[in-house]
């Protein structure tokens, strides 16, 4: 790690999150803040670090580094190689923590938190007045974020299955895991904004998901729009096959495209259903 001084490391950490900027279009300037100060080694283990590109056709071929300089790159950098379970790449989660629209002073949920890296981009930006709290069923993984963490005590890492997690309000859910439906109460608790990858496979080693954001409005529904696409990890207990069939054939008619609300209201299917079922209904109809 010849010529890694701290203040060099500092430097390329803000042209990171500058080129992030400029990747993404995103023009929050809290959060480009966020990702040029949080030390991104410090959620990876020690080195050498596997990385690869998060914009491959293939599956990801990982390259060996020891530089701390290769990681402030657009790349993911695997958690565990053997599963190929990576820390997402920096410009998706930019995207998704962009259309999640946190604050400083905000209580955010952070479900599928992995080493706690987003976690703690997710910290900086509600601050020290708000608070994150971030859950992960990995026992390991629950570990190592918990541990990486303690430099942020706003960030409350919890091991444990969101699907079964009873949250209390908050102003924003972000999910790490693909889904294929939404527990009610994370819905009852939400004062804004969840975005979440919705899994449509075709099959669990494709990991295909479609990033949707969800927000309350003011009258009490939900509107929605896509983000972004991303390759996930399912979550095994919000994943449905059938519902996944459903949400893949959205995608394919384009029929997504018309996305105006999530519907929780008890309905039959009608025209306006782009996807619709007892668990989700994703509708054209204005919120």
């Amino acid at each position: 790690m010849a010529n890694e001084t701290p203040r060099s490391i500092s430097a390329w950490r803000r042209f990171y999150s500058e080129e992030l900027r400029v990747v993404t279009g995103i023009e929050s300037t809290t959060i480009c803040k966020a990702f040029a100060r949080v030390p991104r080694e410090q959620f990876l283990g020690p080195p050498p670090w596997l990385f690869g590109s998060g914009t491959s056709l293939n599956r990801p071929q990982y390259r060996s580094t020891s530089r701390i300089h290769d990681l402030y790159h657009d790349i993911v950098v695997a958690l565990d190689p053997e599963r190929k379970l990576n820390t997402a790449q920096p410009s998706l989660m930019a995207r998704m923590i962009d259309a999640l629209g946190a604050t400083r002073g905000q209580h955010v949920l952070h479900l599928g938190c992995g080493s706690g890296y987003y976690t703690a981009i997710l910290a900086t930006i509600v601050g020290q007045s708000g608070s994150v709290t971030a859950l992960e069923i990995d026992e390991q993984l629950a570990k190592s974020a918990a541990k990486a963490l303690r430099a942020y005590p706003q960030a409350n890492v919890q091991r444990c299955d969101a699907a079964c997690f009873i949250p209390q309000k908050v102003d924003a859910i972000l999910v790490n895991a693909g889904v294929t439906h939404l527990p009610p109460l994370w819905l009852q608790q939400l004062r804004g904004t969840l975005v979440a990858p919705f899994f449509v496979g075709p099959d669990l080693a494709s990991r295909d998901a479609l990033v949707l954001r969800i927000a309350r409005t003011e009258r009490g529904g939900f509107s929605a729009e896509p983000v972004t696409t991303v390759a996930i990890y399912p979550c095994t207990s919000l994943r449905d096959e059938a519902l996944q069939m459903k949400l893949r054939a959205s995608i394919h008619s384009r029929s997504i495209l018309e996305l105006q609300s999530l519907r929780i209201d008890p309905h039959e299917a009608e025209a306006s259903c782009l996807v619709h079922d007892a668990r989700l209904c994703l509708s054209a109809k204005p919120a």
